[in-house]
């Protein structure tokens, strides 16, 4: 493969996850741009299942495949290896049960080029994990419009959560998939992900965006998100997640403390919004947020103390969520 033509770099971090591998490496490799202009790195996060050799026989067939290991440090490690290996002009993050369409990477590098982007992104569609779904076409069940949209304030864009037309699909979450980022605009910022266990692409990606000079999104459907029991968030506790995401927020609080003279008002107060909101998720509202007595009462002691050094401040979250944030610090749900 000639490194000069290289024009794609897609990162697959991969961990225990034989039963949806496949499918996902094969969507990479139906991709419709020239067969030498991508390459699919697979970094094995300490898989204690059939994922190695599917990796192997992958990397052996193709030689656009490259199969490396970490030994077990987490999903951020492993997407930043797949960094430190990357050749392509862009990068794409993609999680092993996931698939993208055929015409994911063409249609992005040809938004990026449009707009002179650092990050572009797509429109997704969720699907259950059981079936053996077929990628392409799959965007015919559920379109939005084909225009473009670009903004030049990429940060206040993430964090708006004005949902227009396809804005709030494409563009008002944190995943990292779904996405293409300049590897040139990553190494000059040196932008690399937290080994936080849950929430580091939430980091990375407000990170990203503000340091982004112009974030563009087509309306299309070209990534499909697989959600089942098995994956990672499926596996955490009430606790691990509420922890995580106490420390994704404290992280990017620090992060951002030296950088606020960058930002405009409107900014700051949907940052300050956006790090208040990662906490409830985390202590109140998020798929975790219901457990047992015992991390009821762990959740609201965790919540008061946050709210008492000052990183947790109702106030700053939407009227509803404000309501319900007093209400659980007070007497719980």
């Amino acid at each position: 493969m000639q490194e000069s033509n290289l024009l794609f770099s897609v990162a697959v971090p991969v961990r225990n996850g034989e039963k949806y591998l496949r499918q996902c490496l094969e969507s990479v490799r139906r991709q419709d741009v020239p067969p030498d202009s991508w390459q699919c790195i697979c970094v094995d996060d300490g898989s204690s299942d059939g994922s190695g050799k599917i990796l192997e026989e992958f990397a052996l067939g193709d030689s656009r495949f490259a199969a490396l290991k970490n030994i077990g440090s987490g999903v951020g490690a492993a997407r930043n290896t797949a960094i430190g290996a990357a050749r392509g002009k862009f990068i794409a993050f993609l999680d092993c049960d996931d698939l993208v369409e055929v015409s994911f990477l063409g249609e992005l590098g040809a938004l990026a080029e449009k707009f002179s982007a650092e990050i572009v992104g797509c429109c997704h569609e969720n699907f259950n994990g059981a079936g053996e779904p077929h990628c392409d076409g799959c965007s015919q069940r559920k379109r939005y419009s084909d225009t473009f949209a670009n903004f030049d304030r990429p940060l206040k864009a993430l964090l708006s959560k004005k949902k227009k037309n396809f804005h709030g699909n494409g563009l008002n979450n944190y995943f990292v998939w779904g996405r293409l980022f300049r590897r040139d605009f990553l190494e000059k910022n040196k932008l690399l992900f937290s080994p936080i266990a849950i929430g580091e692409d939430t980091l990375f990606s407000l990170q990203a965006f503000h340091l982004a000079s112009r974030f563009a999104l087509i309306g299309k459907v070209l990534h499909r998100h697989r959600k089942h029991g098995e994956s990672t968030m499926g596996s955490y506790r009430s606790i691990d997640y509420m922890e995580n995401c106490i420390a994704v927020a404290s992280a990017a609080t620090e992060w951002f403390a030296g950088r606020r003279e960058d930002m405009d008002g409107d900014e700051l107060q949907l940052l300050h919004r956006a790090i208040n909101k990662i906490i409830y998720e985390g202590c109140i509202r998020g798929r975790h947020g219901r457990g047992h007595w015992t991390s009821f009462l762990a959740r609201r002691k965790r919540l008061r103390e946050l709210r008492e050094n000052g990183l947790f401040n109702p106030k700053a979250l939407s009227l509803r969520h404000r309501i319900r944030s007093e209400i659980f610090l007070t007497i719980g749900l």
